[in-house]
C-alpha cells in the first residue's frame, strides 16, 4: 500500500468516526455496515476507449434517522490498465469517490426499498509513461435498490444485511487539460451487518 492510500485510509476511519458521532447527536437508531462489490460502467466513451469496465469495491457506512430516513458515508474503489490510443503504450487509473447520502426507504417489509442521492468527493488518478494526471472534484450521486435483513443474534447484531443497488455518479474533471465525466453507472451486490 502506499503511502497516499494510507493516508486515504486514515481519512475514511477519522470520517467514520465523525459520521457515527454525527448521527448519535441526531438520534439515530441503527448502524450498518456493508461491503459492496459492483460492475462500474463509466459514462465516458472516451474513457470506455482506454478502459474497459470493470469491477468497483467500496464500504458503506450507514445509520437510520428516523423511521423512513438513512444517512450513509460510502467509499468506492475502481482501478483499470489500458492501452493509450495513439502509442498503445500501458496506462493505468485510479477513481476513488467518497459519498455522503441520504436515501428514504419507502417500502419496509422483508424486502426494503430505496432512493437517494447526495454529494461525492471524486479522485482521478492516471499514470502511464508520458505523464501522471491527477484531479479531485465534488460530484452527485443518485442511488435506487433494495435490501433485506435476516435476524441475527440479539447480543450481537441486530441483522445480516444483504442488498442490491444501481448507482449514478456524476462529476466533470479536467486533468492536464481534458475534460470529461468521471462518473458513471455501477451495479451491485452488498453484504453486512446492522448492530
Amino acid at each position: 500500500m502506499s503511502l497516499g492510500k494510507g493516508k486515504e485510509s486514515c481519512r475514511f476511519i477519522l470520517l467514520g468516526m465523525s459520521f457515527f458521532l454525527l448521527s448519535s447527536v441526531l438520534n439515530a437508531q441503527k448502524n450498518r455496515i456493508e461491503f459492496i462489490g459492483s460492475f462500474f460502467y463509466p459514462s465516458e466513451k472516451s474513457f470506455r476507449t482506454i478502459y474497459e469496465p470493470g469491477i468497483k469495491y467500496g464500504l458503506d457506512l450507514g445509520r437510520r434517522l428516523g423511521k423512513k430516513l438513512e444517512l450513509h458515508l460510502e467509499r468506492g474503489y475502481f482501478s483499470g490498465k489500458g492501452k493509450l490510443t495513439l502509442t498503445q503504450e500501458e496506462t493505468k487509473v485510479w477513481l476513488n469517490p467518497w459519498g455522503v447520502s441520504l436515501r428514504y426507504v419507502f417500502l419496509q417489509r422483508k424486502l426494503n426499498l430505496y432512493a437517494g442521492g447526495g454529494l461525492t468527493y471524486n479522485t482521478f488518478r492516471e499514470t502511464n509513461p508520458i505523464g501522471k494526471a491527477e484531479q479531485s472534484k465534488v460530484g452527485l450521486m443518485l442511488k435506487v435498490g433494495a435490501f433485506s435483513r435476516i435476524k441475527g443474534f440479539k447480543k450481537i447484531l441486530k441483522a445480516f444485511i444483504l442488498s442490491v443497488h444501481i448507482n449514478y455518479h456524476y462529476c466533470k474533471m479536467e486533468p492536464a487539460g481534458i475534460k470529461f465525466d468521471s462518473g458513471g453507472f455501477d451495479v451491485g451486490l452488498g453484504f453486512g451487518v446492522e448492530f
